[in-house]
């Protein structure tokens, strides 16, 4: 059988289940757009990119020349201010940012400071949530290609075998596979100060936009998901039933697509068929 229809029939399975129910939007996560000014006046188009969910957020800025991102290394947040921190090697030197920014509805605003080489120089920064004319939300194409590469990843949840082993960090590395849809991802991480690995294989069905996801984990757990990607902004996966300990387990699992170079993660759970409850959530940056 092609792969289209063994993806297609597994996903009409996967319709018998509840759908994912509708999360309230996160006051920090998305795309923020404003500018960066100096104190002599001059201003600079900017954008704020954040992924994740309250307690753990990753993210990237722009603003400091075309096409150059710079990977946020720290994100703080407290109920209406974040401190980002984040540096970069560029030509004229390793370039460093601090900012901190208060958030009053859709607009952040603050103060920071931007050290390049020996210099360094105030600013002040001005950020809405504004979406841009030609493109309301994030249209990323999809396509297998979209995972390929290496992303590192932060994922807070609880320990809950054998769906989690609780919060871990790492990276995954994708790579695609000749003549057919599908995209291996090896997984390193720590969880509890320990190393770990899975492995991670992803089909896809274009006609359909329809994939297949399974997981070998690293307590040996093999898990097999089905998602619905006909939305550019989001995928919304659910497993096939998980048999543990004589009780039968299912994860939904929402992924909102947020641009090319990052994605985060929402997961839930059910216990021998009671309701869902919240699982944990990873936020993921593409490295390369």
């Amino acid at each position: 059988m092609k792969t289209s229809h063994i993806v297609s029939a597994a996903l009409a399975v996967a319709l018998a289940f509840p759908t994912v129910a509708t999360a309230q939007p996160d006051p920090w996560a998305g795309s923020w757009r404003g500018t960066i000014s100096t104190a002599d006046g001059q201003d600079t188009d900017a954008t704020l990119t954040l992924a994740g969910s309250a307690g753990m957020y990753s993210g990237l800025m722009t603003g400091f020349a075309p096409g150059r991102e710079i990977r946020l290394s720290t994100v703080e947040a407290t109920e209406t201010q974040v401190t980002l921190t984040g540096a970069s090697d560029t030509d004229f030197g390793p370039l460093a940012l601090r900012y901190t920014l208060t958030r009053d509805e859709g607009t952040l605003s603050g103060a920071g400071r931007i050290t390049l080489g020996d210099h360094g120089f105030d600013v002040t920064l001005e950020l809405t949530r504004r979406r841009r004319a030609e493109v309301p939300q994030p249209q990323v194409k999809q396509r297998i290609g979209y995972f390929a590469g290496s992303w590192s990843f932060e994922y807070l949840g609880g320990e809950f075998p054998p769906l989690s082993i609780g919060t871990r960090s790492g990276r995954v590395t994708f790579t695609e596979i000749p003549q057919a849809p599908f995209v291996r991802g090896a997984v390193t991480g720590e969880v509890f100060g320990d190393a770990y690995a899975e492995t991670w294989t992803i089909g896809f069905d274009e006609n359909a936009r329809s994939l297949v996801w399974h997981e070998t984990l690293s307590t040996g757990q093999s898990v097999i998901a089905l998602g619905n990607w006909t939305s550019p902004i989001g995928i919304t996966f659910l497993t096939a039933p998980i048999e543990a300990d004589g009780r039968v387990y299912v994860r939904k699992r929402l992924l909102r697509v947020t641009s090319d170079t990052a994605f985060a993660v929402s997961d839930e759970f059910s216990v021998d068929g009671g309701p869902f409850q919240r699982l944990g959530d990873g936020a993921y940056l593409r490295t390369n």
